[in-house]
C-alpha cells in the first residue's frame, strides 16, 4: 500500500451513521420552499401587478443571514416567469464585485454573456445594460444579491449605480419596465448613503424574512434530517435540543444544517450508535472558539495585528473590551503598543486589512451617521473579541512570518 492508501483507509468512516449526506449542504436548493408562505405571497402579489400595467422600481428584500431571503426570491420569480410570456428575471450576486463598475459589468455580464472594458466606464456598461434589456419581454426583474456589499470608491459612490440603474436616461428613452429586488442583510437606505433623489426614485417596497424560530426550523430540518441519516441515528430528544439551540443562537438554517452535519461526523468518529446531545454541544463549541482560533492563528502577521488594535480597549470600570471601535481607535491602539517602526501601519493600510477581515468572515463592519460629525465606519469582531487576546501568546509563539523579539521598539517596554 502507498501512504495515501494508508491515508484514504485511515480517513474513511467504517460505520457511517449517514446514508445521503448531501441532504445537509446549506447551499443545496431545497425541493420545496417551507416555512416562507406569507413572503412568498408578498412577492408574488408584487409580481402578479404586471397584469395590471405595474411594477415597483424597487423592492428591498432583507433579513438576517440563512433565512430563506435568496433561495425564496429567486423561486417565486422563477416560477412567475415560467407562467408569465411578458415577464422574465435575471439574478446577480454582487459579493464579489469590490467596486461600483464591476458591479455594473457583472449584471451587463448576466444579461450579454460579456463585460465592457474600463474605459468604456459606468456610462458605456449602463448603455450596454439598456441594449441588451431592449430584447427582453416587456417586464423584467432584476434580482441583486449581497447588494449591501455595494461601496463607495474612488470613482464612484452608490448614489450614481443606484441612480443610473433605477432613472437613467437610456432606461427612460427606451421607456424599459424594470424592477430591482434588492436582496441584503439590512434595509438599502440604512446600510448605504442614498441621498434624496435616488430614496425618491425607490417605491419603498419591503419584504423582510425574521429569523426562524423553533417550529420553522424544526419544519425545515426534519425531513432533511431523515433523508441524511440512518433510521434512529438522530433521536427526536436530541433533535429537538439540535433546533432550540440553532433558533435560539443564530436562526440561521444554514447554520442548523452546518450543526447536525458536523455532529454527525463527530459521533461517527466516536464509533457511536446514534448522535448524541454530547456530540451537538462538541460541535457547537468546535465551530465557535476552536473554529476560530484556528483561523486566527493562520492569519498573516498584519492582519493578526490589526485584530489587536481592533480589540484593544478596554471600558471603564466594566473592564470588558470596547466593541465596536473606529479605524482611527484601531489605529490609536496599534501604536500604544510600543510596535517597532516597520510594524507600524497607516490608516490606509488598516481598511484595506479590515476589508480582508470582513470578507474573511472574522469582523463585521458597518456606517454611522453622527450628524454634523459625519459618518463613521464602525469595526467590532464577529466572535468574542476575548478570543483574540486568549490566543496572543500562541500566536506569537508559533508565527514563522516574523521574529517575535523585533516587533516591539523596546522589548522592556509594556503595551
Amino acid at each position: 500500500m502507498t501512504d495515501y492508501d494508508d491515508l484514504f483507509a485511515e480517513t474513511a468512516a467504517s460505520d457511517s451513521l449517514f446514508v445521503d449526506k448531501r441532504a445537509l449542504d446549506p447551499l443545496r436548493e431545497p425541493d420545496e420552499i417551507v416555512a416562507r408562505s406569507e413572503q412568498q405571497q408578498q412577492v408574488a402579489r408584487l409580481l402578479n401587478g404586471v397584469h395590471e400595467g405595474y411594477l415597483p422600481t424597487t423592492v428591498s428584500i432583507y433579513g438576517p443571514p440563512g433565512t430563506g431571503k435568496t433561495v425564496t426570491t429567486r423561486r417565486v420569480c422563477g416560477e412567475f416567469a415560467a407562467r408569465t410570456e411578458t415577464f422574465a428575471v435575471e439574478y446577480v450576486n454582487l459579493k464579489e464585485c469590490r467596486s461600483l463598475f464591476s458591479a455594473a459589468n457583472e449584471i451587463h455580464l448576466e444579461l450579454t454573456g460579456t463585460k465592457r472594458g474600463a474605459y468604456e466606464g459606468l456610462d458605456g456598461v449602463f448603455e450596454g445594460i439598456w441594449e441588451a434589456l431592449e430584447a427582453y419581454p416587456e417586464w423584467t426583474v432584476l434580482i441583486l444579491d449581497e447588494i449591501d456589499h455595494i461601496q463607495h470608491d474612488s470613482n464612484y459612490d452608490p448614489n450614481d449605480f443606484f441612480y443610473r440603474l433605477l432613472r437613467g436616461e437610456g432606461k427612460l428613452k427606451r421607456d424599459l419596465n424594470l424592477s430591482v429586488f434588492l436582496v441584503s442583510n439590512e434595509l438599502l437606505e440604512v446600510d448605504l448613503r442614498l441621498d434624496s433623489r435616488v430614496k425618491s426614485a425607490m417605491d419603498g417596497e419591503e419584504v423582510f424574512f425574521p429569523p426562524y424560530g423553533v417550529a420553522l426550523l424544526e419544519r425545515i430540518l426534519r425531513p432533511r434530517i431523515e433523508q441524511a441519516f440512518r433510521d434512529g441515528a438522530v433521536p427526536d430528544a436530541v433533535f429537538e435540543y439540535g433546533v432550540r439551540e440553532a433558533a435560539r443562537r443564530w436562526g440561521d438554517v444554514r447554520k442548523a444544517l452546518r450543526l447536525f452535519r458536523q455532529a454527525g461526523e463527530t459521533a461517527t468518529e466516536r464509533g457511536l450508535e446514534a448522535v448524541t446531545r454530547e456530540c451537538l454541544d462538541a460541535t457547537i463549541e468546535t465551530t465557535g472558539k476552536e473554529a476560530v482560533t484556528e483561523k486566527l492563528l493562520a492569519l498573516p502577521f498584519n492582519h493578526f495585528l490589526v485584530l489587536t488594535g481592533v480589540t484593544g480597549w478596554t471600558e471603564r470600570p466594566s473592564g470588558e473590551i470596547k466593541q465596536p471601535v473606529t479605524t482611527s481607535e484601531v489605529v490609536a491602539s496599534l501604536h500604544q503598543q510600543n510596535l517597532a517602526e516597520e510594524f507600524l501601519l497607516s490608516e490606509r493600510a488598516v481598511r484595506e486589512l479590515v476589508t480582508d477581515l470582513e470578507t474573511m468572515g472574522l469582523v463585521d463592519t458597518w456606517v454611522d451617521s453622527r450628524g454634523r460629525e459625519g459618518r463613521v465606519k464602525q469595526i467590532e469582531t464577529s466572535f468574542d473579541p476575548q478570543w483574540v487576546r486568549d490566543v496572543l501568546e500562541r500566536y506569537v509563539a508559533e508565527t514563522e512570518q516574523v521574529d517575535p523579539e523585533s516587533v516591539l521598539a523596546d522589548p522592556d517596554v509594556g503595551s
